[in-house]
Parts: structure tokens; sequence; C-alpha cells
């Protein structure tokens, strides 16, 4: 097949009411005879942004997953349900005798670093089994808690007529909202359920620079080709390396060369021709993509 689209990642606004690797599935069929994937799912309930890598950038996905995430929130006070958001089943309802102040204060408290036990309804994977799929027979599993950081959480507005509070907040990788909320239900005293959930930064990516997915199945080949950030682009901030003809033939056969810089990924250039990309560690350098 010929290569009609470049290699990269494209910013798409994930809409409520369909999974991530739906997401995936209608970008696969449009894009047919390319790799495809996503950095970081999105629940049904979830919008905003999902990044979908293609072509050679799928191999990118574990490296972008693993960076910092901005979302906004909103959850509903008095009720906590199974699932952590309001999709799921009533556990628990109370009444919300707390104050604008004190809720406030509450959520402030979960800035920082902390452990995290992920919803019982994940993906999470269990001596082979997801957490999910357990959760959905009647099971029950005992979830581990992992480390997380809130860096920040901030425009919180409280609604106590409707008890409804929204906020944002900046978060580390493997953070679970659900469970955030519902932390935060404990600790004012009354219990919370996620209702709306959007993601709006992923590491360098911004919801601001992606395309609603029904936008982007109308585009032409060329108008989706201008909407991919090609692989280069997604690390201009990195450290270029210029490697010479014996050096390239090296790299591109894996062979380990000197490198020193402080960050782990670097563009790699032969007369000032992007070849791909590069890994450093310990100060040595080996290939890890290759435009083809």
């Amino acid at each position: 097949m010929n290569k009609v689209l470049s290699s990269g990642v494209i910013l798409i606004d994930k809409p409520a009411g369909i999974t991530s690797h739906d997401v995936v599935d209608v970008i696969r069929k449009i894009f047919k005879g390319y790799k495809v994937g996503h950095t970081g799912t999105l629940d049904p309930i979830a919008t905003g942004l999902l990044n979908i890598c293609v072509g050679d950038a799928t191999k990118l996905s574990d490296e972008l997953t693993y960076e910092d995430k901005k979302y906004e929130v909103k959850m509903l006070l008095g009720v906590e349900t199974d699932t952590y958001d309001i999709t799921g089943r009533i556990m628990f309802a109370s009444v919300v005798d707390k104050d604008e102040i004190y809720i406030k204060e509450r959520i402030k408290r979960f800035i920082g670093k902390q452990m995290q036990v992920p919803p019982m309804y994940s993906a999470i994977k269990v001596e082979g089994k997801r957490a999910y799929q357990v959760a959905r027979e009647g099971g029950t599993l005992e979830l581990k808690p992992r480390e997380i950081e809130i860096y920040d959480i901030d425009n919180i507005e409280v609604d106590l007529k409707n008890k409804e509070v929204s906020f944002d907040v900046h978060c580390s990788k493997g953070t679970y909202i659900r469970s955030l909320v519902n932390d935060i239900g404990k600790k004012i005293g009354c219990g919370a359920t996620m209702i709306e959930l959007r993601r709006v930064k992923c590491g360098k990516f911004d919801i601001k620079g992606s395309v609603e997915l029904a936008e982007f199945v109308k585009l032409s080949t060329e108008e989706m080709n201008k909407r991919i950030i090609r692989i280069e682009d997604c690390y201009k901030e990195s450290k270029a390396v210029n490697l010479d003809d014996k050096d390239l033939s090296k790299f591109l056969n894996g062979v380990k060369l000197e490198c020193t810089s402080t960050q782990k990924i670097v563009r790699v250039y032969n007369s000032k021709k992007f070849i791909g990309l590069g890994k450093v560690e310990d100060n040595i350098l080996k290939r890890y993509i290759v435009e083809e």
C-alpha cells in the first residue's frame, strides 16, 4: 500500500457515550492498513482530549500515556455509587449539611502525593481478569492502592441548591478521577459521585488543538493529514542530535552511540533530514522510532 498519511498524533475530542476503543475503531476503518492506538482511556461518560497515534507513532503510546493530565470535573454530593459515577447503582445516600467554605477546604486537602485505590469498575487486571469483569459478575477484588499526585485543584464552584460541585484538577498519570471524587465525598462526610468529566490536557497536548470525532470523519484525506501532528513536531522541544552517515548507519542498525543529554528522548537528524527518535540512558543513545 502506498503511504498517503503521515505517522503522528491526532487530537480527537471524544464525545460521551462511546469508549476510547470505539474511537480507535472508527479511525482504523478510515486509515485501513495503518496501525492505530490511543494514549490513555476515557470512560464512556467522559468527553475531551483523546490522543490517537497513527502509524509509527503507535510506538509512542506508552510514553505519552505516562504524562500528566488536566480535567474539568463535576460531582454530585450526597450519593455514592458502585462505579463511582452517575451511571452506577446507588450504594449510599445522605443529606448535605456542609457549607461552601467547608466543602472547598476539604477538596483542597487532596492536593499533593497520596495513595489511591482504583475503582472496582476499572480495566485493571488482577490474576488475569479485568476488575470490571469481576464486578459485573458480582465478585469482589482487593485492588492495591497506588501512589498518585494531585498537582493542583482550582476553579472550585459549589452549587448547594443542586448539590453539585465542579472543579479543575491537574494530576499525575494513573489517577482515577472517579476515585478522587469518591474520596472527596468521604472527606466531606456526605458521599459524592462523578457526573461529568472532560479531559482538557494530556502532557504537551491541549484540547484547543483537537477536532470533534464527528467533524474529523467528514474531512478529506488531505485535511486529515493536516490534522496529524508529526512525530518530529511532537518532540520539537527536545534536543536535536545530528549524526553523520557513519553514525547514522550504526544508529539504524541498533548500535548504541555516546550522547550527552538530560532528556530521555531526542530527535535524530542526518544532513538536516529528520530520521526519527532516539532514547538516551546513561549518556548512551539507542534507536527508538525511525520513520519508514
